[in-house]
């Protein structure tokens, strides 16, 4: 029988100590968190320029101020 990857991959991480685990975690997290900025990545050139500088001009004239409260 062939195993999947997946299984593979949890068959090798339950031989790893637990510390080695976590690292494994954190990499797996980095990964996930690469792939949502390739997502991201694609919708680039998706927004037309004209509407780009309309966000931008609402950002400088309004979402620039700083607001002090006491």
């Amino acid at each position: 029988m062939t195993s999947t990857v997946p299984d593979e991959i949890l068959a090798r991480l339950k031989r790893l100590p637990a510390a080695q685990q976590r690292q494994a975690l954190v990499y797996v997290e980095t990964l996930e968190r690469a792939s949502h900025g390739a997502a991201l990545a694609a919708l680039k050139g998706s927004i037309p320029r004209a509407d780009l500088a309309e966000m931008a001009a609402a950002i400088e004239a309004d979402c620039e101020r700083v607001v002090a409260r006491d």
